[in-house]
């Protein structure tokens, strides 16, 4: 029986795979544009807020559902250059390839208590607020961007899981950089990983450039005509073309896309960058 490829829904039977690539070369120290904050401490609170808002996503009258296992990885280099290629997360999860979301959900490896500013109602005044947020990962810049070594690891994770959830929704791979391979050429790595495939599709690669000037972001482009340099064209010819459900995903979020628009952004800010993980990973079925 046939069915439309990037349709299978996400249950316990068939779980869906998030892997998330982070650059954590010393350029992330820059402050990222439109903000005077680290590109670091961004991606950081970032990704700490999807894992947080998955866990509670997932969460049901009896806890939390196994419906997708989430890898955090970051990538830099040490000062002889060799690549550092690790699982990102903190705590008790630290060194884990891929853990599923009651994992995530249970074991941060710390709650730290931030200041949100919220908008009195009645008074219009700006209130502080304490807020207490789970982290599971930290900061980390320094050395290097060796992608080539972290797309090839990536292809070994995923070919793993695949082998064990083969009916499952694609992997879903969101690589998040600011700068230029530094190990050779990405590409080839990429269309690798965009390979493998489950029962279901292809496994989907998006990519997020994070920039440190206020230049308009390029979001889903369906050409690579009218990109900026060689780093934004080279994003783009890695990244997936959005499938259908993705495509009517971001076209309902209001984003104005072209047919064979890819799962690319280039000079992100923080907002873009918290729009572009959404879209990313929301759109599959069962996650709406």
């Amino acid at each position: 029986m046939y069915h439309a490829p990037y349709t299978q829904s996400i249950s316990r039977q068939n779980k869906a795979c998030f892997l998330f690539l982070l650059d954590q070369s010393f350029s992330m120290e820059e402050p990222l544009g439109n903000s005077s904050n680290r590109k670091c401490d961004e991606l950081v609170t970032a990704i700490n807020g999807w894992l947080q808002n998955m866990a509670i996503r997932a969460s049901g009258d009896e806890g939390i559902k196994d419906w997708m296992d989430v890898g955090v990885f970051g990538y830099r280099t040490d000062q002889a250059a060799n690549p550092i290629i690790e699982s990102a997360l903190q705590g008790p999860l630290a060194g884990r390839v891929l853990v599923s979301i009651p994992e995530i959900g249970a074991a941060p490896a710390r709650i730290d208590t931030r200041t949100q500013y919220l908008p009195d109602d009645q008074t219009g005044e700006v209130l502080q607020v304490p807020c207490e947020v789970p982290v599971w990962v930290d900061p980390r810049a320094e050395g290097g961007t060796p992608m080539c070594h972290m797309l090839y690891l990536a292809h070994q994770i995923l070919s793993d899981w695949i082998a064990r959830h083969p009916r499952s929704f694609p992997p879903i791979v969101v690589h998040i950089t600011d700068g230029e391979s530094q190990d050779g050429n990405p590409i080839p790595y990429a269309d690798a990983l965009k390979s493998l495939a489950t029962e279901d599709g292809n496994v989907l690669l998006f990519n997020c450039h994070l920039s440190m000037t206020a230049a308009e972001p390029f979001m889903f482009p369906a050409t690579d005509e009218g990109l900026p340099d060689e780093l934004a064209r080279v994003l783009f010819h890695m990244s997936s073309v959005l499938p259908e459900p993705f495509y009517r995903h971001a076209v309902a979020e209001g984003f104005p896309l072209q047919s064979s628009a890819r799962g690319m952004a280039f000079n992100a800010d923080m907002v873009c960058l918290i729009q572009f993980l959404n879209m990313g990973t929301q759109a599959a079925p069962g996650l709406r």
